[in-house]
């Protein structure tokens, strides 16, 4: 019921402001009618006078155009000067009924008006239109008696007297409105000023009540707080307010503030009283003692534990360091927590308070002497020191533990934290210190020791830094040695370059000698003419076979040279491993026949059709182990076994390779195999197993070095097992990419292969057309050689098949002779003359138009990389190296000259 009628401070305000407001809309209420009174006046004054004066502006601007058009027609006779009078003259009365209206309320301007009107028309009549029909109809002379006399004249006159008089008529009631106006402004304003001070009165009046009524409730409130504040400290004293607004709630506040602020003073005095007691200490075993003894008296918890985070036997966890009122039998779970484990060691993980309240009645007994009771609630709370948990404690009670009590709880275990963390400290300083004491001793022992070893080290010393001195002696010498060595490698390296240019124009120069004697015995076996003799063929068969191993030498001599070098290149392509006995079957088959030796194959099932290698080097270093294998077997046999490497041979003899296939390819013998001792040297350049002048066994020992080196260009390796007396196994290990993985590299094989680098036969550039039979009989060949033996060898050849020869002995001599000859049909250009050599001679050919087409193939000796390219790019149509064969010669004079 109190609250029913309580008169608080915001209605007290609210009262004021709305009283203030009340008066302040009644005097808007009546100066509105006053302001919209004079509003309309205003609109009359701007709207009604201003249009007056406009219109009057505009019906004389009408009458001038009137007589300005008259006027300038008569003179000039332009109809232009008629527009603004005909406009004007019908406008102008339309303006002038408006005009006329907007005075109707002055009886004197109207009648100014109406004279106004009768005049205009006068004029009209009487001087615009007859002087204008007279223009019209060329009266001249009735013109100008008119404007002598000029009747019209006086009616303008008139007619200006009396707008004047109206204009200024209505200037002077514009300038009467316009005071009276002021003079009602006036009025207003004063009897606003009236209103609004009536208005400050009341707010004035109003204001002075309520803060009356707030103020003095508010200084008794101030009274009595001063009061409070200088009673030496009694909290005791309460305030007393009666009146019933938020004043009273102010002192109500005030009043539990005191309560709060004398409660808090108690606990702060218990904080500070049990901080003071835990100090002095040196064990934190009694100081945890005293802390959980004090704390329950504190709270009435008849039951706390104290569990502090240390290592105790090997055991790291929360082991309980002290207790209040409790004993083994009472109950306890375990005397140690680790972190996570239980209440205790969550608490101790979060690092938060725990409270557990309504407990079963078995969970925890209280004893005495006289009985035993269950408490129903239990605080875990931690201790920590920055940040870091040292110790948690749990205490049980009857009642519940209130807010007070855990933020009591909260500041004592902040001081506990950082009490337990410097006694724990001072305990470790205590035994570091001890163990400081015992370690002195033994370093006092040890630095006698030191000393003794420090003699010993100083002579040490002198004699390192004579070592030293002498190594950097060694320095030096190994540094200049290390230039020379530098110099004579780049010496070894220019040597190898002069060695590698030698061995080029050296095989030029014997593959030159090499093409007649090659020439003129196949053309001398092949006997064409039945001239000789058994015994003579068979010379000429051994002269061609001597002169094709020749050959075979020359070839190991450059490809040694070129791996040496390091110049020598692969080019992986696919190629059809199954293909592989086959070829060399056909190669050897015949001579192993011959030796009455047989030929034997081995191939592994499910071996891959098509890998990705060089085939040519592959086949070379087969072709090698074939040919070492026919060289040292007299009887038995000779097998050769395609498979798969096993998993130990590929690590052990392919390691870090990482390829779809590691093939082992073997050639095994029943020969005379290779002692022990010899078997590391087999592979070496020009070494034999048996190298005296009178071995049994010929070669150059240039084959199995080169595959040696020809397999470690693939990826791979040559292992050798044999026994002297029982044959030889040579297996060469390769890691290849099977069909399945070719597809990416063969586009990458096609872009990087180059012409090999050992002269093989050329293919034509084109193919036949398909026609059979030789087409060169009757066709004139012309051969451009320096060297006669060459001319004459191919000469002899050429002749025998009907072909009519042509010599030239340099480009120069060839170009003179095509110029005279103009029937050639193809021409065979060596390419290393004296004077014109031949990429000149054909480059000045193709610039003829008449030998575009004429078929040039290039002959040379040289075999070095890109000679292919070079002679193509120089306008060969073709490329053939010596020493020529034969057979492949006609078939490409065949197709070229079959293609013209």
């Amino acid at each position: 019921m109190a609250r029913a009628w309580r008169f608080s401070i915001r209605w007290k305000i609210m009262s004021g402001y709305l009283l203030i407001l009340i008066c302040l809309a009644a005097s808007i209420f009546a100066v509105n009618g006053r302001i919209v009174s004079l509003q309309k006046e205003i609109d009359f004054v701007t709207e009604h006078d201003i249009q007056v004066h406009d219109l009057t502006s505009e019906v004389e601007k009408q009458l001038l155009d009137m007589e300005t058009g008259q006027r300038g027609y008569v003179i000039t006779g332009d109809d232009r000067y008629l527009e603004p009078y005909e406009k004007a003259q019908a406008n102008w009365l339309a303006d002038y009924d408006t005009l006329h209206g907007l005075v109707a309320d002055n009886p004197s301007q109207q009648k100014r008006l109406e004279e106004l009107r009768s005049v205009i028309e006068k004029w009209i009549a009487e001087a615009g239109q007859p002087v204008i029909a007279w223009k019209k109809a060329g009266n001249t002379p009735q013109i100008q008696q008119y404007f002598q006399e000029d009747p019209g004249k006086k009616y303008m006159d008139r007619i200006r007297v009396i707008i004047d008089t109206f204009r200024s008529t209505e200037t002077q009631l514009t300038l009467d409105r316009v005071a009276n106006l002021d003079e009602r402004n006036k009025d207003m304003r004063s009897a606003l000023y009236l209103m609004m001070l009536g208005v400050a009165v009341v707010a004035v009046a109003t204001a002075i009540l309520i803060s009356r009524s707030i103020q003095g409730t508010i200084r008794k409130v101030i009274r009595a707080i001063d009061h409070l504040a200088s009673s030496d400290g009694d909290l005791s004293e309460r305030i007393e307010v009666k009146s019933r607004d938020e004043i009273r709630d102010l002192g109500d506040a005030t009043n539990r503030l005191l309560d709060n602020v004398q409660r808090e003073t108690g606990e702060k005095t218990q904080v500070a009283e049990l901080t003071t007691a835990l100090q002095g200490f040196t064990d934190t075993a009694a100081l945890s003692g005293m802390f959980v003894r004090k704390v329950a008296e504190l709270f009435n918890a008849p039951y706390g534990v104290v569990y502090m985070l240390q290592t105790v036997e090997g055991e790291y966890g929360l082991h309980r360091m002290a207790a209040y009122a409790s004993d083994d039998g009472n109950g306890e779970r375990s005397r140690m927590f680790k972190l996570g484990e239980g209440l205790v060691g969550q608490c101790a993980e979060e690092n938060r308070m725990l409270a557990v309240d309504h407990l079963p009645e078995n969970y925890v007994t209280v004893r005495s002497g006289l009985g035993e009771a269950a408490p129903r609630h239990i605080l875990i709370a931690p201790a920590s020191f920055k940040g870091s948990v040292t110790a948690v404690v749990e205490f049980a009670s009857f009642e519940p533990f209130t807010a007070s009590q855990r933020q009591v709880l909260r500041e004592l275990l902040t001081s506990f934290g950082i009490i337990l963390n410097s006694v724990g400290s001072r305990m470790e300083v205590e035994r570091l210190l001890q163990e400081s004491r015992v370690m002195a001793e033994e370093l006092q022992v040890q630095s006698e020791e030191l000393r003794t070893q420090t003699e010993e080290m100083q002579v040490t010393n002198e004699e390192l830094e004579a070592q030293y001195r002498v190594s950097e002696q060694k320095t030096l010498e190994l540094e200049q040695a290390s230039l020379e060595l530098q110099a004579k490698a780049e010496q070894v390296q220019l040597a190898s370059q002069y060695k590698s240019e030698f061995l080029a124009n050296m095989s030029h120069e014997l593959r030159t000698p090499l093409n007649s004697m090659l020439l003129l015995s196949q053309f001398l076996a092949e006997n064409q003419n039945n001239t000789l003799s058994e015994e003579e063929l068979q010379y000429a068969e051994l002269i061609h076979k001597a002169g094709n191993d020749l050959l075979a030498l020359i070839n190991d001599v450059l490809d040694l040279s070129k791996v040496e070098a390091g110049k020598l290149e692969v080019n992986y392509a696919p190629f059809n491993l199954t293909e592989l006995p086959d070829k060399m079957e056909h190669l050897f088959g015949k001579m192993l026949e011959d030796k009455d030796v047989a030929f034997k194959r081995s191939l592994e099932p499910g071996l891959p059709e098509i890998i990705q290698t060089d085939g040519q080097r592959l086949e070379q270093i087969v072709k090698n182990l074939l040919s070492n294998a026919l060289k040292f077997t007299h009887y038995g046999e000779v097998t050769l076994s395609l498979r798969r490497a096993k998993e130990d041979e590929e690590n052990h003899l392919l390691p870090g390779l990482d390829w779809t296939t590691a093939l082992a390819i073997s050639v095994r013998d029943t020969g005379i195999g290779i002692p022990k001792d010899k078997q590391e040297h087999v592979f070496e350049a020009f070494r034999q197993a048996d190298g005296a002048t009178s071995r049994q066994y010929g070669g150059t020992g240039l084959g199995l070095s080169i595959s040696r080196d020809l397999a470690g260009l693939l990826n791979g390796c040559i292992h050798l097992a044999s026994e002297e007396g029982a044959g030889s196994t040579f297996t060469l290990y390769i890691c290849c990419l099977d069909r399945a993985d070719t597809a990416g590299m063969e586009a990458a094989s096609a872009l990087e292969a180059e012409a090999s680098a050992l002269p093989a036969p050329a293919k034509p550039k084109r193919e036949a057309s398909g026609r059979t039979g030789t087409v060169i009989a009757g066709k004139t060949v012309l051969i451009v050689d320096d060297d006669p033996r060459n001319v004459t060898a191919l000469s002899a050849a050429l002749e025998s098949r009907g072909m009519r020869v042509l010599t030239a002995g340099d480009g120069i001599e060839c170009l003179a002779l095509m110029d005279r000859t103009p029937n050639i049909d193809v021409v065979l250009m060596d390419i290393m003359m004296p004077g014109m050599d031949g990429y000149e001679a054909m480059t000045r050919i193709r610039e003829r138009a008449e030998w575009a087409d004429l078929p040039l193939i290039a002959v040379t000796a040289k075999a070095m990389k890109n000679d292919r390219d070079k002679c193509i790019e120089a306008g060969a149509s073709d490329y053939i190296s010596k020493p020529v064969d034969l057979n492949q010669l006609i078939s490409l004079l065949n197709v070229w000259l079959n293609e013209n």
